[in-house]
């Protein structure tokens, strides 16, 4: 299984252009291809779906059990201690981009399988392992499968938690714009931060025109010399600590024509935004400290906060599918105007159209949004055999008690019916996905092989 997991975690599969035989980019196809090739060498039947997305199969039977993964991945960010695309082997840790987010569980799921059929163990069902290649950025890939390939009969997604994820919160992607307000116009060269809606950034950047009145402004106060004495002058420190951030998250240099002030943070999945620190808000912490602008004012009041949710009026929270959280992505600045996006996890409770209608209530005018996608909630009741079923396999593999869970992440378990996420990371364990040295612990990994392997048997059975 570590062979395995090397040679795909070498795989740099990033979305990427999409081109003829690889509408993801061809690393993603390359990950596909690298997939199918592994699975027809254990000797099991394999489809490639045009690029989108791939399976390998075992068995007999009028009906199959799925297991999907997926084999692309977030970028790595910067600040590893590792190199992201080798895996790393160290202290009973695995390193490396994916290694938990999702091609640790494809590798699991493979080796399981053939251990399935080496064994020829008598199954009912056919097992079908497909693999997506485009989980981050939509889930066009089993979008794909589901209108030209069978709908397993059961599923079950690796790409969550263990004991088992019966609850995966609405997901709402919005990107807004706002043309440009004065104070932004007259000042700001250049603003950027973030790649995905699903990530927080842990890297922002904004770039002042030297001879803008906040340009000179920042010179005066810097002695006629760009420096990080910017951030320790009494104009400005007060209002970074005051919110609760740190003068060392920033640095300032010279540029020529411009004073490039960047930020760092913490990357984090959006699910949690909680969990991570938001490059972004520096910037408009920072912006904040030099006199007033509507769109400064608007970004601290209402999105660069922890309590955005409640601030913009849209927060909701219920029993089944838990609260709504919010995470700003993405932001740039085209055409004269400020783009920004919005990640946010919905229970049952929240209407998400209520929710765009309410945050454009709150936003300057000629504001409006120029992206949107939506994903339901998935809900499945915990009496339903599937589910009694894994918590089974779980509590005998494990010894500890088998519950279900509410998710804000999105997994392919809501493109299906009947499916469910399960596992692969444990209770109580931390192993930075989305962020900068993703890991797992060789036990856990080894672990999660062993319960998908019986839980493959249980189910096709």
């Amino acid at each position: 299984m570590l062979n395995d997991l090397a040679e795909i975690i070498a795989i740099k599969s990033e979305m990427g252009e999409a081109q003829e035989g690889a509408p993801f980019g061809v690393e993603c196809r390359k990950a596909l291809d690298w997939f199918l090739a592994k699975a027809k060498s254990y000797g099991f039947a394999t489809c490639n779906m045009d690029g989108y997305c791939g399976y390998a199969e075992y068995g007999t039977g009028d009906t199959c059990i799925g297991v999907l993964c997926h084999l692309d991945v977030v970028p790595a960010g910067e600040g590893w201690t590792t190199d992201p695309y080798k895996l790393v082997i160290e202290d009973g840790y695995l390193y490396g981009r994916g290694v938990v987010d999702d091609k640790g569980s494809v590798v699991m799921c493979l080796n399981a399988l053939k251990e399935i059929k080496d064994s020829a163990i008598k199954l009912r069902r056919r097992i079908r392992i497909i693999v997506g290649c485009n989980e981050e950025h939509g889930s066009e890939c089993i979008k794909y499968y589901v209108q030209h390939g069978e709908i397993p009969a059961m599923s079950f997604v690796p790409d969550s938690d263990f004991p088992l994820i019966n609850s995966e919160k609405g997901i709402l992607h919005l990107m807004y714009s706002v043309p440009l307000d004065d104070f932004f116009a007259k000042n700001i060269a250049y603003i950027s931060g973030g790649e995905s809606y699903n990530v927080v950034p842990d890297h922002a950047k904004l770039s002042i025109f030297k001879d803008s009145p906040l340009g000179k402004q920042i010179m005066n106060i810097c002695g006629g010399k760009v420096s990080d004495k910017i951030f320790t002058s009494s104009q400005v420190v007060g209002g970074i600590l005051a919110s609760g951030v740190r003068v060392e998250d920033y640095k300032a240099t010279d540029e020529g024509e411009v004073i490039t002030i960047e930020t760092k943070g913490v990357a984090g999945h959006a699910m949690a935004p909680f969990s991570a620190d938001n490059a972004i808000w520096k910037l408009f912490k920072f912006l904040a400290c030099f006199g007033s602008s509507e769109i400064v004012s608007f970004m601290n009041e209402y999105i660069c906060t922890p309590i955005c949710a409640e601030a913009l009026g849209i927060y909701k929270c219920d029993e089944v599918s838990g609260d709504l959280t919010m995470s700003m992505g993405i932001i740039k600045v085209d055409d004269n105007k400020l783009y920004f996006s919005l990640d946010m996890r919905l229970p049952i409770s929240a209407s998400h159209e209520e929710i765009k209608k309410q945050i454009l209530s709150k936003l300057p005018g000629r504001a409006k949004i120029e992206e949107e996608t939506f994903k339901p909630n998935l809900y499945i009741d915990k009496t339903s055999t599937l589910i009694q079923t894994l918590l089974k396999v779980y509590e005998e593999s494990t010894g500890k008690e088998g519950k279900c869970l509410i998710c804000g992440g999105g997994t392919y378990a809501r493109e299906l019916p009947n499916a469910v996420a399960f596992g692969p990371t444990f209770e109580g364990t931390e192993t930075n996905i989305h962020n900068i040295d993703e890991h797992v612990s060789i036990e856990e990994f080894h672990k999660a092989a062993e319960i998908y392997k019986k839980a493959m048997i249980a189910l096709a059975k």
